[in-house]
Formats: C-alpha cells, structure tokens, sequence
C-alpha cells in the first residue's frame, strides 16, 4: 500500500470513528430523554427502578410489571412488549383485565422509543 492510500484509510478509519462516536452520543441523549420521560410518564405506577413499585401501586387493582425483567420473559423484543402495552395490545390472562391504560394517543412515536431505549439499559 502506498502513502497515498495510507492516508486515505486513515482519514476513512477516522470518519468511521466519528461516526460512531456521534452515534453513541446521540444514543445517550436519546437514553437521557427516555429515562426523564419515563419518570413523568411510567415511574408513579412501575417505579423509579422500573421494578414495578411505584408511589401509586397501592391504589391500583393489579401489580404493575417489573420492567427490569421484560427481556427475561415472553419471547417478543422488548420493543415489540413496550409498544403493546401502551397501545393495549398487549397479551391478559383468560379473563383478566389489562394492566394499563392505553398511550399511544398521548405519547409521540419519538418519545415511546426513547422510553424503550431507557428501558433497555436497565434490564437485569
């Protein structure tokens, strides 16, 4: 390889380190929102841990999920589970009633996937 061509992959392995880079910085900022949405929007019921805890769980009629737990069972992504649960879709019991009330009127396409991102990072 000559120096010419040298530099050439230099400056692509630079720009591909860049790349990269930004990427993970935007991936934190998009983790840093959903961690801020989920506490308005999630916490008082699934707690400030996600563990299912919340300020308000002793008002409601069923437990809230654990979502630390969420990639452990059912055999969907955990996106797929997140986005069924705030549109209703997702699976009950025979005769049970679901656990939570529908958001997807309420939340931005934007703002359910930086929750999910949060979410993913506190899986145990």
């Amino acid at each position: 390889m000559n120096s010419i061509q040298q530099v050439l992959v230099a400056i692509a392995a630079v720009f591909a380190w860049c790349g990269t880079v930004a990427a993970d910085a935007d991936n934190d900022r998009a983790v840093e929102r959903g961690n801020a949405h989920y506490l308005v929007f999630c916490a008082n019921c699934h707690g400030v841990n996600g563990d299912g805890h919340g300020p308000l769980v002793e008002l409601l009629k069923v437990v809230p999920t654990d979502l630390t737990t969420l990639v452990q069972t059912g055999g969907e992504s955990l996106a797929e589970r997140v986005l069924k649960a705030l549109d209703g879709r997702h699976q009950v019991g025979e005769g049970e009633q679901h656990k939570m009330p529908v958001f997807t009127q309420n939340l931005e396409v934007r703002t359910i996937i930086e929750i999910t991102d949060y979410l993913k990072t506190i899986q145990k």
